[in-house]
């Protein structure tokens, strides 16, 4: 069985006001060795709370208005509300990061983040054949480098 591509589309606020150059990043993500994840190209750092995974970019690339409108919902609506409908899975209300997000997040490459969860550098379940990062231990990993750090 073929595993279904997903990609991570980071400021998902931005991508909605500019549906015509993401649907072109999401036929390049739907093609063999294409980009599992999508900056804001504006500079700004990732934000938690801004994320939006496609699964088959392919079959989105064909319903830009579509698209445009799951991540403008997305990107409006509150914490406590379901972010977006579809295939559009929000980060921020999910307990655990796919091992490319996580790098996305750790601003490291998704095969350096693959090396160290193989390490047990980064904390990580298996669920099946999948792989996911429980977001609340990749936090207290990262709070507890930052403490140890020399000042």
């Amino acid at each position: 069985m073929i595993e279904p591509v997903e990609v991570t589309i980071t400021a998902a606020d931005y991508w909605a006001s500019h549906p015509a150059e993401l649907m072109q990043l999401l036929i390049q993500a739907a093609s063999p060795g294409g980009p599992r994840a999508i900056a804001d190209p504006s500079g700004r750092p990732p934000d938690p709370e801004n994320f939006a995974v496609v699964v088959a970019p392919a079959e989105w690339a064909s319903y830009p208005r579509e698209m445009q409108e799951a991540l403008s919902r997305a990107a409006a609506a509150a914490p406590s509300e379901g972010r977006a409908s579809g295939v559009i899975a929000p980060v921020g209300e999910r307990l655990t990061l796919t091992v490319e997000e996580a790098a996305t997040l750790l601003g490291i490459s998704r095969s350096f983040a693959y090396e160290a969860v193989t390490r047990g550098e980064i904390p990580s379940i298996r669920i099946g054949r999948r792989i996911l990062v429980p977001k609340a231990a990749l936090q207290r990993m990262v709070g507890a480098r930052e403490d140890a750090a020399p000042a």
